[in-house]
């Protein structure tokens, strides 16, 4: 096995929870608007673009649709159980790790920044008004295509072809890079694992593959 990168997904892999729904709940987005808007979109009612600017204006109505204080609330995140010294056993036996995700660019930012993970890439982008409220979620298409795209251009960036490479992830937005790598690991109580080629239990199981 040839293995030069690995590929790390964010929320629900790296960390325990949903970084949208968290920040979505703590900006007055329930539960159930929550899945009433992905719905939505998975259905084809509503285009990501659509999707994100519905979930833009609810944010807006909120006194916390600030930078100051997202950045506080997205800061709340937790690791599984394992992280930390997945990255680093992974990182001291020398893999390239890349960590690409679905979720927020200031979330992205802070956990590489924790992990020490050079090489990272968030599809969606908050952008701030001059009094610092939010005012655009920028993204680069839906996810899955886009986690593709961003997984090709780090592997033509660093000389890797994508089958050198393992995605560690668990959502359906992560599909498309486990059948280009053909080395997809998602966990046992994922609703992907038929897609992937190693199932684990936890992050520490990680060590018996590498």
């Amino acid at each position: 096995m040839n293995i030069k990168l690995i590929c790390f997904d964010l929320d629900q892999t790296l960390i325990k929870h949903s970084s949208w729904k968290e920040l979505g709940l703590a900006l007055g987005i329930s539960h159930e608007k929550d899945r009433e808007l992905y719905n939505e979109y998975k259905s084809g009612i509503t285009t990501y673009d659509e999707w994100n600017n519905k979930i833009l204006k609810l944010y807006l109505k909120h006194q916390d649709a600030n930078k100051e204080k997202i950045n506080k609330i997205l800061s709340r995140f937790e690791y599984n159980k394992g992280a930390k010294e997945i990255i680093k056993y992974l990182k001291d036996k020398g893999y390239i790790l890349v960590l690409i995700s679905g979720s927020i660019d200031i979330l992205v930012d802070m956990v590489a920044k924790d992990l020490g993970i050079k090489y990272k890439k968030a599809n969606n982008i908050f952008i701030f008004d001059e009094e610092d409220r939010i005012k655009e979620i920028c993204s680069f298409g839906d996810d899955i295509s886009s986690k593709l795209l961003y997984l090709e251009n780090f592997c033509k960036m660093l000389n890797i072809d994508i089958k050198e490479c393992v995605c560690v992830a668990d959502g359906a937005n992560d599909i498309e890079m486990f059948r280009r790598t053909g080395h997809g690991i998602t966990f046992s109580d994922s609703k992907i694992k038929n897609e992937a080629w190693k199932v684990i239990n936890s992050l520490s199981d990680l060590k018996s593959v590498f």
